[in-house]
């Protein structure tokens, strides 16, 4: 979501090119693999392959989750959420970077947790803001609104849940 937020994208519309879906698809098996093997007991998940899963997931589902927020159906989609296969790619290797100095405990340790944990929060706050969206039919609601009522909820749920 940082990147989306710094290069302007958080109203990218246009559907990835078809290598760009491939990208995107193929990051979702390795943690599909390891949740479904793991349930079935034929191993047991560590640290470093949720981080690795994760990331490789996590980084794939933000330009997902845009994109279907601000995909119009019946207009003319022309903002790319990803300019190309490669500045996708990129995405998904600082992911995994980031994940993988924050499972290593070197480094930037606070800056990488502090961005992991945002990226928590506002994928959440990108799914409730699709669900308000859906909702909300017609009306146009601003996004930061949207946002900002999803943030709310996901942080008063954090709280409730803690005690």
């Amino acid at each position: 979501m940082i990147f989306f937020l710094i290069f302007g994208r958080l109203k990218g519309n246009k559907p990835y090119s078809k290598w760009g879906m491939l990208l995107g698809a193929l990051s979702f098996i390795p943690i599909s693999v390891d949740g479904f093997f793991s349930y079935l007991g034929f191993w047991e998940s560590t640290q470093l392959l949720r981080v690795v899963t994760g990331a490789l997931a996590g980084a794939s589902l933000t330009g997902f989750l845009l994109l279907s927020a601000n995909f119009d159906v019946l207009g003319e989609n022309t903002r790319p959420i990803f300019q190309s296969i490669k500045e996708q790619a990129c995405i998904i290797g600082i992911t995994l970077f980031l994940g993988i100095l924050l499972w290593m405990n070197i480094g930037i340790y606070l800056l990488a947790s502090s961005v992991i944990i945002l990226g928590i929060v506002c994928f959440w706050a990108d799914f409730i803001y699709l669900m308000l969206k859906n909702l909300a039919g017609s009306r146009k609601l601003p996004f930061w609104l949207l946002s900002f009522c999803g943030s709310f909820i996901i942080i008063i749920t954090i709280g409730v849940l803690r005690q």
